[in-house]
């Protein structure tokens, strides 16, 4: 579910090292401008569309890859429309979220620039910018099928809800961001005409838990609890210890998980070996929050975490070959005979 879309995030201190309240003042509101043209209205949307976001929904393509149709022409386009669906829902929620936090945002350093919290934007414009993203989402998921069409309405119903209340519950918070994951997931499958399989949904979930604490862990250490109590309200109901908790059933949850999938959802059982990547990566993750702090933006994460990557590459170059290259190393236990 698209957390940046609702982050705060600000320092403790201003750039000059004045105190948060004081700099709270120093922000101007904004004030009426000269009739905005059309370019700059078209800028300041994409801004809002936050299409550097637009990565998480890179999960959609695995549908795609765990379907066994990556090489099929037809379900590749389909997959690329799904993504495209997504894309649009997502952006439109984060408008949404815009418009509904400008105030909020004005207080913040680091969000008062944002388009609709300057007023570069007009609230009015940025509602049916937001209404025109969800209709253009919801035509393309009908052009799908009827299940990207629940998945998708489920989607922007969800996050309507997160906007308006369901960010400030402790755990549901969290809990919100990892089903919106799953939603892509499933949406990615069922865009290819396939099932998904309880595995994949399960894998995902964790895998989202796993991130969405991590998040919320790096900015607790980052907040003060002034700034918490006004910018992000559950983080006060959060505590280190027990997000480390959090942590660590998460991430062990999301391995076991996968490696249950891959020995007893009747695929290839080669693909024991791509555990491994996956073990990688996900302690690779946790040593960037664990040791470094990091964590508050995950995307930043993703983009500049070399060895993470690589470790991405390799499970995705290990799972295709596998799959698509019918790799044989190991046999399902039920398929084998000594003797």
């Amino acid at each position: 579910m698209d957390e940046n879309a609702q982050e705060q995030i600000r320092p403790r201190d201003g750039a000059a090292g004045q105190p948060a309240h004081r700099l709270r003042r120093l922000i101007p509101e904004p004030v009426p401008s000269k009739p905005r043209s059309i370019t700059t209205l078209a800028a300041a949307l994409l801004f809002e569309m936050r299409p550097v976001q637009w990565i998480k929904n890179a999960t959609c393509f695995a549908g795609l890859i765990f379907s066994g149709r990556l090489f099929v022409a037809l379900h590749e386009w389909q997959a690329i429309v799904g993504f495209a669906s997504f894309c649009l829902a997502s952006s439109a929620v984060y408008v949404f979220n815009d418009i509904i936090d400008r105030e909020k945002d004005r207080l913040n350093p680091r969000t008062a620039s944002r388009p609709i919290a300057s007023g570069a934007l007009p609230v009015a414009v940025a509602g049916i910018a937001c209404a025109l993203l969800a209709l253009a989402s919801v035509l393309s998921a009908v052009w799908l099928n009827a299940s990207c069409l629940l998945v998708v309405v489920t989607y922007g119903v969800m996050n309507v809800f997160y906007s308006l209340r369901l960010k400030h519950i402790v755990i549901t918070d969290v809990m919100c961001i990892a089903v919106g994951f799953v939603l892509r997931v499933v949406f990615g499958v069922y865009a290819v005409s396939a099932l998904p399989t309880p595995w994949i949904a399960l894998c995902m979930f964790f895998l989202a838990l796993f991130l969405g604490f991590a998040k919320r862990k790096a900015e607790l250490a980052r907040f003060s609890a002034t700034d918490a109590a006004e910018f992000r309200p559950v983080l006060l109901k959060y505590d280190v210890n027990y997000l480390s908790m959090l942590l660590n059933m998460s991430a062990t949850m999301a391995i076991l998980c996968y490696a249950l999938f891959t020995v007893t959802s009747n695929k290839n059982p080669t693909l024991v070996v791509t555990v491994v990547p996956v073990v990688y990566c996900v302690n690779r993750y946790l040593l960037q929050v664990m040791l470094y702090g990091h964590g508050a933006s995950p995307d930043k994460i993703l983009l500049s975490d070399r060895r993470l990557w690589a470790g991405i590459l390799g499970w995705l170059v290990a799972y295709v070959a596998i799959t698509y290259g019918d790799i044989q190393l190991f046999t399902n236990s039920h398929d084998w005979h000594a003797g």
